[in-house]
C-alpha cells in the first residue's frame, strides 16, 4: 500500500474511535430510537481500498465497540458488548463484506447509485451481523428458558421488528452521507 492509502486509512481508522469513544456523536439517540454512524467510515474504507481496508477500519469499529462497552456500558444490551464475539466479530465480518460487495459492485458505472446501495445494503448486512452475533452470546437475556428452536422462532419478530424501526433508518442516512462522502474523495 501506498503513504497515501495508508495515511487515509489511518483518518477512517481515527475518525471511527472518535465517534465511538466521545459520546452522543457517533450514536445519535432520537427518542426511544437510537441510530448509529459508527459504521460510515468502515463502508468508506471499503469502498476506496475494498476488502482490505474494510478489514482494517471494520477491526477498529469492533475494538473501540468493545472499549467503550467495557467501560461505560449503561444497559444489560450494552453489556453484551464487552464480549469481542458481540463487539469485534461481526464488525471485522462487515468490513470484509463491504469490501467484498465493492469487488461485486466494481463494474457498475453510475457511482451515486454505486455508492448507495452499497451503503445501504452493507448497514443492513452490519445490522444483521450484530443483531445475530447478540441473539447467539445473549439468548439468555433475550429468551431466558426457551429451547433452540423456539429461541429462533422469537428471533424473527425481534429482527424484522429492529430492521424497520432502526436498520432502515440507519441504511438510508449511510447511504446518503456515503454518497455525499465519496463525491467529495472523488473530485
Amino acid at each position: 500500500m501506498k503513504v497515501k492509502d495508508l495515511t487515509q486509512i489511518a483518518m477512517l481508522m481515527a475518525i471511527t474511535i472518535i465517534l465511538g469513544i466521545v459520546p452522543n456523536i457517533g450514536i445519535i439517540q432520537i427518542g426511544p430510537v437510537s441510530l448509529t454512524i459508527l459504521h460510515i467510515p468502515v463502508i468508506i474504507a471499503a469502498m476506496l481500498f475494498k476488502v482490505k481496508g474494510g478489514a482494517i477500519v471494520g477491526l477498529t469499529f469492533g475494538l473501540t465497540s468493545w472499549f467503550v462497552a467495557s467501560t461505560r456500558a449503561v444497559t444489560p444490551i450494552d453489556l453484551l458488548f464487552v464480549n469481542p464475539l458481540v463487539s469485534v466479530a461481526p464488525r471485522l465480518l462487515f468490513g470484509i463484506v463491504a469490501g467484498v460487495l465493492v469487488v461485486m459492485f466494481d463494474n457498475l458505472k453510475n457511482l451515486v447509485l454505486k455508492h448507495g446501495v452499497l451503503a445501504f445494503v452493507s448497514t443492513l448486512i452490519h445490522s444483521l451481523f450484530v443483531y445475530t452475533f447478540l441473539y447467539f452470546n445473549g439468548k439468555e437475556l433475550f429468551f431466558p428458558n426457551v429451547d433452540v428452536g423456539g429461541a429462533v422462532a422469537n428471533y424473527v419478530p425481534f429482527v424484522i421488528g429492529a430492521f424497520t424501526v432502526n436498520s432502515l433508518i440507519e441504511a438510508s442516512v449511510a447511504g446518503i452521507i456515503c454518497v455525499v462522502i465519496m463525491k467529495a474523495i472523488k473530485r
